[in-house]
């Protein structure tokens, strides 16, 4: 009977542990290392209907039951699939590069049109203008003009 007891006893107290050491679709640190996956571009598909999401899902679930950590579960997708397996790049070498190439080939094309648009108004601002006034005209030459903007000026407004 003290066998029988202490048997029950001991199965009360692995029942817990085991009931927790099992990890599921909700569990937080299943859910973190998932949000990190891109599943070779499966990640925002529908688990219902997408093969591949599921396998993830499985192997995910197997690992961490195996006791691996979510490092560990990482470091193999990044193995096996290089920096493409994670949705953002690494903050650490090769990832350093996709973070920073964005925004140097922003500058650099902002550097590129500020040049063009300084040397286009450089352009036009060398060549001048010839003000009416400041040309010798004869009378009737200036009365030509103004007849002929009068003309132009009507036609447009």
């Amino acid at each position: 009977m003290k066998k029988a007891v202490l048997l029950s006893i001991f199965y009360l107290f692995l029942i817990p542990t085991v009931v927790l050491a099992a990890f599921n679709y909700n569990s937080k640190e299943f859910q973190t290392v998932i949000q990190q996956l891109d599943m070779q571009g499966h990640a925002d598909h529908d688990i219902s209907t997408c093969s591949i999401k599921k396998v993830y899902y499985e192997e995910v679930i197997e690992a961490l039951n195996q006791g691996q950590s979510e490092k560990e579960i990482l470091k193999s997708y990044i193995d096996e699939y290089g920096q493409a397996a994670l949705r953002t790049p690494a903050a650490d070498g090769s990832g350093i590069i996709a973070w920073i190439t964005p925004a140097l080939g922003f500058l650099i094309g902002a550097v590129v049109v500020g040049f063009g648009i300084k040397k286009l108004t450089n352009k036009n601002a060398g060549k001048e203008t010839v003000l009416l006034d400041k040309v010798e005209m004869t009378e009737m030459e200036r009365e030509i003009v103004e007849i002929t903007f009068e003309e132009e000026r009507k036609k447009h407004f």
